[in-house]
């Protein structure tokens, strides 16, 4: 009976845990928005920090990233050409390498890709921030610290995820098309049309939705996951497990979702 009581109450206490963890995660995202759209958020400050986080973010990473991205590319386009012969499918094999890469796989590694380079260090530092009063002496001296320091980060992980899939995207595009009709231009008619049926407005804003959420889901939950942290520096590191550990489960429901709304 005891060992039953016990596991209720351990039950509960998780419950209610996740439960405040998502309202703090959704209370700061909404605070974030509401500075957003202050007109007197946007001053040249702001502007130069925003564009700093989206250069340490996407522009630092982007020839390590792209050729990431071509190496999964042309494996995932090999198998699917491999596998598209052997049983007969090749008029298929366009259509297919797309709808694969360019709307799922790159997304979801892009966003799994950014989530181990800038989100990790994105919690270790707000957690460090946190641990050694540096946001209590930013506050101090007049310095808003959601302002410059946490809506800059959640804008510039929205834009990196969105350009750097984008990229991903293009490039996946351009090597299936080399693969499938090499350097002719005889099956240009053909895969413009097929990138045509499968990129309608749905599909298309469906996955700019996608890459957003991705991109605050590795900025906002290592933020709000280093504000949690006691204060103390033994701290940090398990601040930084735990908020990687909900970015991955965030990254994988967010895709989850996504194919749940597209096929089902």
């Amino acid at each position: 009976m005891n060992f039953l009581v016990a596991s209720i109450e351990s039950l509960g206490a998780k419950v209610t845990g996740w439960f405040s963890v998502g309202y703090d995660i959704f209370a700061f995202l909404f605070r974030s928005l509401l500075l957003s759209l202050d007109r007197a958020t946007w001053n040249r400050a702001t502007y130069d920090v925003v564009i700093k986080q989206v250069y340490f973010t996407a522009v630092q990473i982007l020839p390590v990233f792209l050729g990431y991205a071509l190496v999964i590319s042309w494996l995932i386009i090999t198998i699917i050409l491999t596998t598209a012969r052997d049983f007969g499918l090749t008029a298929f094999a366009s259509e297919m390498t797309i709808r694969v890469l360019v709307l799922e796989l790159l997304p979801f590694l892009t966003a799994l890709f950014i989530a181990l380079r800038s989100g990790s260090a994105i919690n270790t530092e707000v957690a460090l921030m946190k641990v050694n009063n540096e946001l209590d002496a930013l506050a101090h001296c007049k310095v808003p610290p959601m302002q410059f320091e946490f809506l800059p980060r959640l804008i510039g992980g929205v834009i990196s995820v969105i350009t750097l899939a984008s990229l991903a995207g293009l490039l996946a595009m351009l090597l299936s098309y080399l693969s499938i009709y090499g350097l002719s231009m005889a099956g240009f008619d053909a895969f413009t049309q097929i990138l045509a049926k499968i990129f309608n407005l749905k599909i298309l804003f469906g996955l700019i939705i996608k890459c957003a959420l991705f991109g605050l889901a590795v900025t906002l939950i290592p933020i709000t996951a280093g504000l949690e942290t006691p204060k103390k520096l033994f701290m940090v590191p398990v601040s930084v497990l735990r908020g990687m550990m909900r970015v991955f489960f965030a990254i994988v429901a967010i895709e989850v979702v996504s194919l749940a709304l597209k096929y089902i």
